[in-house]
């Protein structure tokens, strides 16, 4: 993102999540940056923080297999999303968030 503070947001979350990943705080958390986004007006952060929060209200965690999937490393998929987002200004990053839109709204419907 382009703000400062959107990414400080995204890098506190982060922090918190490879330490534990509580439920409601990253709720909190995501709700925050989503706030942020709206202020930037990006759509894809926008939507990929309400989806991510509903997945995560509903089944208590983000193991979408994303990462695993994909092959990626012995990251988290909200690690990975996490990531993805504080370089959100890169085509292909852009483009995994949007396959992990995808597949969040594959798991909720």
């Amino acid at each position: 993102m382009r703000e400062a503070k959107a990414n400080l947001a995204i890098n506190n979350l982060l922090k918190d999540v490879t330490k534990k990943f509580d439920a409601d705080k990253v709720v909190a958390q995501l709700a925050e940056i989503r706030v942020l986004a709206l202020e930037e007006e990006d759509p894809t952060i926008v939507k990929i923080c309400r989806l991510a929060s509903e997945y995560i209200a509903e089944k208590s965690n983000f193991d979408l297999g994303y990462v695993a999937e994909e092959e990626i490393g012995d990251m988290s998929d909200m690690e990975y999303l996490l990531e993805l987002m504080l370089k959100v200004d890169k085509p292909a990053n852009r483009e995994e968030i949007q396959e992990i839109r995808d597949k969040i709204k594959e798991e909720l419907s």
